[in-house]
């Protein structure tokens, strides 16, 4: 199960509205310290509001997102056959595993493949930091999210924003059809960066 948290990362690791209160100046610390890291160009970009109480929490179903993964790492691989169905894990794919561990050079959905905590922002270069709660991830930005969904749209689905937001409703099973799930988690992520981009906020996957 995966869900896509659109809001400031206090809130995304508190995870209660007591609890925040404790966490600003944690995570206003490991913004400094990220923006100290990064080039001038970048750090600029990253600023949102950490009191910030706007956000929300979009489904991406049972395997949403994985289905999500592999569909877009399918999508650019014309001598690979698209699984029907959603596999347990991407990483028992050697081809998959072998673009993951160069870090998809070139493909022109490398955020969505991957990243699983998006700033606001527009830089095509990924971050693997370290996040407030310790654990390591790829970091990309909201605007060039949205740019790789766009295109992921446009040379396979075909989809207007109507179809789009219908999607939600499709069965996104573990081991169901491929592209109904990937159709779910499409239109959970899209819904997501929408936001984060109307509010200027983190997008942030967790999987349960």
């Amino acid at each position: 199960m995966a869900s896509a948290h659109v809001g400031s990362l206090a809130r995304y690791f508190a995870g209660d509205s007591i609890a925040v209160h404790h966490l600003w100046s944690g995570t206003e610390s490991w913004r400094a310290d990220l923006r100290a890291a990064v080039a001038p160009a970048v750090a600029r970009q990253l600023e949102w509001d950490e009191r910030s109480a706007a956000g929300g929490v979009f489904d991406l179903g049972v395997s949403g997102w994985l289905a999500l993964r592999c569909f877009a790492f399918y999508a650019e691989r014309s001598d690979l056959e698209l699984p029907d169905t959603v596999p347990p894990l991407l990483e028992l794919d050697a081809a998959y595993r072998a673009a993951a561990d160069a870090k998809f050079p070139r493909s022109l959905y490398g955020q969505i493949l991957a990243c699983r905590v998006w700033l606001p922002g527009d830089f095509p270069a990924t971050l693997r930091v370290p996040l407030p709660d310790g654990a390591t991830a790829e970091v990309g930005s909201t605007a060039v999210l949205a740019d790789q969904l766009r295109w992921l749209n446009q040379r396979t689905f075909g989809a207007d924003a109507e179809a789009v937001a219908a999607w939600a409703q499709l069965p996104a099973e573990a081991g169901g059809g491929l592209l109904d799930a990937a159709r779910v988690g499409f239109a959970g992520l899209s819904a997501a960066v929408s936001l984060a981009q109307r509010e200027r906020l983190p997008v942030v996957v967790r999987e349960v």
